[in-house]
């Protein structure tokens, strides 16, 4: 069966293949198998005859989904008349979450939706993209050709070829959406390219900065992680002095993580992705605090090995290769491409972020190119991540029309210390985007959605009860 918006387009055709069926801790799962074109998210982007013109238009990919169904008696619609919903997962690169028990912000939208876990293309049990079936697509460019037809319009158009199979029994064959952080992009993306699909949008940490140059997000992101260093040091003054003292030992020492790789005291500052959020940041504390445990002269190898879990791109190669990309929207948008390694552009602006300043600070979302130099993960994708920085050529990401006009339903929490997703930019996008409300929480991070979901959820069903 073909999708609508894939009418006419001389492209593989989509199929699907339902899998395996199975209890799990209050749910029932079925897994789905879905054969997907490689090209045909360029037609939401670019003219539609680039998805059949493109070198690799001939090729398809496979897209995994679970579909979660509460089997809670007691819920006011039976599992059949329950709408669908699918759930827009945070990345760039990473799979969707795999649901350990009944509770949680899963078990708070599975009361209502038929919910749909999509892994988005490359993650998950989708054909991945990693750095194997990179490096063996050839050489650079070829590996450019490749890694572009992996951004939000091919994910949308995946989530198009999805939403077509499993509803097309049904006599509205729209569904609604659950985005968190990158998850709020695509769905903007959604908006922008096929709002016919959707009844109604949610998201989390995901309002994203549309209409700003993305050194503009970077400068605002970056004094949110000011802030956010201020706020730890206040509750652990100690580990101020402490987290100089590894960067002045890292700078007379070497010190070999696990995976073989010295420890800088740049590196040392991406010890900052333990800030992005409330559930986690109090272990940035336990990992400095063992520092030194063995001894002056020397770091610990329990530290060494938290330093080579945090600072290591192994699991999520594609988050550094594509996350800049996330903000390259294309030719005469408000943010064109090239982004040309914005993050570290705008770091050399910011001398408190240098690493040998009087008081190190941590970093948080920021990608460097020298990533791709000392991190073994990514050493292999040295070349593609300097072309992609410097791609000038990206398909557009949103329909800026189309969004001024938006009609379907668009709720979203928001978040004022959110060091990855700003909240200043977030609410300018929410005045920007039709039909939209916004909950803003004062106190919650960038993971609100896990550490709080289901109060947050149930805010957003009532702004949704507005809107609707």
């Amino acid at each position: 069966m073909t999708a609508p918006h894939l009418a006419g387009a001389t492209l593989p055709a989509p199929a699907h293949l339902p899998g395996a069926s199975y209890t799990l801790v209050g749910y029932e799962v079925t897994d789905h198998w879905f054969t997907v074109p490689l090209t045909h998210g360029l037609i939401f982007g670019k003219d539609k005859d680039a998805a059949t013109e493109h070198p690799l238009a001939h090729e398809t990919i496979t897209v995994f989904a679970r579909e979660i169904v509460n089997t809670d008696k007691t819920l006011a619609l039976p599992p059949e008349k329950r709408p669908y919903m699918v759930y827009l997962q945070g990345g760039p690169g990473f799979g969707s979450p795999q649901p350990l028990n009944d509770g949680g912000w899963v078990g708070e939208l599975s009361k209502t939706h038929r919910l749909v876990l999509l892994d988005q293309r490359g993650t998950g049990n989708s054909s991945p993209l990693s750095v194997k079936t990179l490096t063996g697509r050839g050489d650079t460019q070829a590996q450019a050709l490749y890694a572009e037809l992996f951004r939000a319009d091919s994910i949308i158009a995946d989530a198009e070829v999805v939403r077509d199979f499993l509803l097309k029994d049904r006599s509205d064959q729209r569904w609604s959406t659950m985005g968190q952080s990158f998850g709020g992009f695509l769905t903007l993306s959604y908006l922008s390219f096929a709002p016919e699909s959707l009844k109604d949008c949610r998201m989390t940490a995901g309002l994203a900065p549309i209409r700003t140059h993305v050194d503009d997000v970077y400068r605002h992101t970056y004094a949110r992680m000011a802030e956010r260093n201020k706020e730890f040091f206040e509750w652990y003054p100690q580990d101020a002095e402490l987290a100089t003292r590894i960067a002045d030992h890292l700078r007379k020492h070497t010190e070999i993580l696990p995976t073989g790789e010295q420890l800088t005291p740049h590196r040392f500052q991406m010890f900052g992705r333990y800030l992005g959020g409330n559930s986690r940041v109090h272990g940035l504390h336990y990992a400095l605090q063992s520092a030194f445990a063995e001894g002056d002269d020397h770091l610990s190898e329990q530290f060494l090995r938290a330093a080579g879990d945090i600072t290591s791109f192994y699991a999520q190669p594609v988050y550094a290769l594509l996350h800049e990309a996330i903000y390259a929207d294309g030719q005469d948008s408000p943010s064109p491409a090239p982004t040309n390694w914005s993050a570290a552009r705008v770091a050399s602006e910011l001398l408190e972020f240098a690493p040998d300043a009087q008081q190190l600070l941590f970093t948080g979302e920021h990608i460097f190119p020298w990533y791709f130099d000392e991190d073994p993960a990514l050493t292999p994708l040295h070349d593609l991540a300097h072309l992609l920085a410097g791609k000038d050529d990206w398909g557009r990401l949103y329909d800026h029309a189309q969004l001024a006009e938006n009609q379907v339903p668009l709720v979203a929490a928001a978040y004022e210390p959110d060091v990855y997703v700003d909240y200043q930019h977030s609410l300018k996008t929410a005045d920007f985007v039709g039909n939209t409300q916004v909950w803003s929480s004062p106190t919650h991070h960038h993971d609100g959605l896990s550490a709080d979901g289901v109060m947050i959820l149930r805010r957003l069903e009532n702004l949704l009860a507005n809107l609707s």
